[in-house]
Formats: structure tokens, sequence, C-alpha cells
């Protein structure tokens, strides 16, 4: 385990009447991805960075403390909380925030190249390997890219007595539903203060009651009132292959490793607005055929790439070509070895403008019951968020 290199602060604030001093030991329950300089790289320094303490800060400060509140009134108390750079009227944060690593953790690679073998191979006890896809080499980049495990730091932050409601609620939403690095809305860089017990669904609700205010989100905001969230008792792992299983729900193949057709609509409506299908796939999976993109909801740009040569290959992203993608409302993580919380957020469905093929037409994302009654792994619940979470 490579030691951490000793916690110098060379900022020593004056401790005015009033000034709360907050200080937390964390672990990193899952390996840290990225959240360095370099993209897709821890910082060899520190791991930890405080800039993106910060920012996961910021935005689970969103989710829980701006319900009730108009744009300009949230913009406006979250500069006032943390800082902004807008123009001549940049604020400073009243904020501090100071990271002292504590164990630098090890490098481990959730994915490796058998000799003579041109497609990465995963390691699950590293990563599962559908979460963890974007870690792997392809043709456009050769890199398997490294994780961190068994990191932990410490956690010091000064603040104005005044602001310690907000920052106790922020800290609060991090710690149950956040991260450190990339991909953690799919359980990476999942942080838990030492000497925690992790919730159960008991607790967790009447935490929520006193951290999360009521009403309606600013337009855009994702929030965590109305949200729909359970603790469950699974490992990380667990829920990441009952999620595959879900995304990936098809027939039995005729043959081994050749998998059947998908459950899902989109393969065949793509088929059907492309105006190209392999001859055995003439006739669709569902009659009369459904020509909708529910998985789209799951965040965007999902790449579609089919095995067989006459299925045409193609994108689903944000009809608007100046939005590039569309975070997922779906946020799971482990809270304990075989303890987990799977997250939806209120947040908006679709990206402004709506979802489109790449260089196509627009589609559509929502379902009628009559449709999702059609769809196997849906059970007839025509949002398939909440399918996926109440099958857990």
């Amino acid at each position: 385990m490579r030691k951490a290199l000793p916690y110098r602060d060379d900022y020593h604030p004056s401790l005015k009447p009033g000034l709360v001093v907050l200080e937390r030991d964390y672990r990193l329950l899952t390996p840290l991805f990225g959240g360095g300089v370099s993209p897709k790289y821890a910082d060899p320094i520190s791991a930890v960075r405080a800039t993106g303490v910060k920012g996961q800060l910021r935005f689970w400060w969103r989710a829980a403390r701006a319900p009730g509140l108009t744009l300009e009134a949230m913009q406006a108390k979250e500069a006032r909380l943390f800082g902004s750079a807008a123009g001549n009227e940049g604020q400073a944060s009243p904020l501090i925030i100071e990271v002292e690593p504590l164990e630098l953790g090890q490098e481990k690679h959730p994915f490796y190249l058998e000799p003579g073998r041109t497609f990465p191979k995963n390691r699950p006890e590293i990563a599962p390997g559908y979460v963890a896809f974007p870690l792997q080499s392809t043709n456009q980049d050769p890199n398997n890219y490294p994780v961190r495990a068994g990191v932990r730091f410490r956690l010091r932050l000064r603040f104005p007595e005044w602001m310690k409601e907000e920052i106790e609620a922020a800290l609060w939403a991090w710690e149950h539903f956040g991260g450190l690095g990339g991909r953690t809305r799919r359980g990476f860089g999942a942080i838990w203060p030492d000497a925690v017990k992790p919730p159960t669904e008991q607790t967790l609700r009447a935490a929520w009651n006193q951290h999360v205010l009521s009403g309606k989100a600013p337009e855009g905001v994702p929030s965590l009132c109305e949200a729909r969230c359970r603790v469950v008792e699974l490992s990380w792992r667990e829920v990441a292959e009952r999620y595959q299983k879900f995304r990936q729900s098809r027939n039995s193949g005729q043959q081994p490793n050749r998998p059947g057709r998908s459950h899902w609509p989109e393969p065949d409506a793509i088929r059907h607005i492309l105006g190209r299908s392999d001859p055995k796939h003439g006739q669709p999976i569902h009659n009369p055929r459904i020509i909708k993109f529910p998985r789209a909801q799951f965040g965007l740009p999902i790449i579609v790439h089919f095995k067989d040569r006459g299925d045409p290959s193609t994108s689903i992203v944000p009809a608007n070509q100046d939005i590039e993608r569309l975070a997922s409302p779906l946020i799971f993580r482990p809270l304990a070895e075989k303890r987990s919380i799977v997250l939806i957020l209120n947040t908006p469905r679709t990206p402004p403008g709506g979802v489109a093929l790449e260089n196509s037409k627009k589609v559509d994302v929502q379902l009628t019951k009559e449709e999702a009654g059609r769809i196997i792994p849906l059970k007839g619940q025509t949002d398939p968020l909440l399918a996926f979470l109440n099958q857990l």
C-alpha cells in the first residue's frame, strides 16, 4: 500500500467567533476512477482533491436545498455559500476545504489483455465490467485505464456558523448518494465516514426529512425532493449485475455464447427507422412494432452496435446538437459490503429538445401502459427506472 505524503496545512485562518470546524475521516468503499488533473487518472499526489470535494458539495447542496427556491434565489444562495466567478460581481466562498491524504491506495486495472486476445477481459473483483466499460481499451483508445483502491482521507471544513445547516445537508447527501472522481452514478468512488454505521431505510428517511427541503426545484436542477430511493441488502457488484441483466434482457440464444434477441424495442425501432436489417431480423420482436426508445431515460448518449452485418449501427443522442449528453437520473452505490442505495433523482428524463437517432429523426421515449405490458423486463411499468428499482 502506497503511504500518503505528510499533510501540510499552509493556510491557517484565524478562528473567528462562531467559526465551525468540522473534521471527518473517510474511506472509499469502491475504486476511485479519475478525479485528477489528467482525465481518467487520479491525482498522483493526494488522490483526492479539494476542488473535487467542493464540486460534489455544491451539486448535492442544490439537490437537497434548492427545492422551493426560484432559479435566481438558488444562484444567489449558492454563490454566498460556495462562491462565484461571475465577472466583476464574483465573490469568494467563506467555506474552506482541506484534504489530508491518509492512504493513497493501490493502482489496479479493471481490464487487461490476455496474450493473443484483442478484446479486454474484466477483473470483476476490482470493478464490475458492465459499469466499468469506459475504462476498457477500444479501437480509438488503446488504454485500459486504472483505478485506485483502498483510498482514505481526512476532510476538514471551516465555515461560519450561519452556514452549518446548509453544509451539513450537502455533506449528508454527498456521503449517501455521491462520491469522488468519475462514474460516481454507477458506484465508483463511493465515500463513507469512518466509525459510522450504514443507514437502514428507516434511518435514511428520518435524515432525509431533516436535510431535504420540499417544493419544486428550479427547472433543470436535479432534486432529492420527490426522488425515489431504496436501501437494498445487496453488494455493489450484485446491483450492477442486476442492472446489466435488466438493461440487456433478451431471449436465450440457440447457440452457446450467442444470446437471442433483445426484449427491448430499441433494436427493432432502429431497424425500422433506418430501413435496414439483417434478414433474420425482418420480423420485429413485438407485434405490433413498438417504435419507442425507453432506455434513453437511463442517460445519453447510447452507442448501438449490432453484431450482425445487415443491422445498422448508430447512437441515441440529444436532438439538440449543442447538448452532448444527459446525465443518468439513476444512481446506485454501496453503503457497506452487503448494503447499497439506489436513487432516482427528480429530474427531466430527456434533454431540452428531446432525443434523436444520430443524423436522423427525433424519437419518443415515453411508453404507454399497453406497450409496457409487452416489454418483458418492465412488467407493465411505463417508467423503466422505476421498474428497475422495484425489482431489486
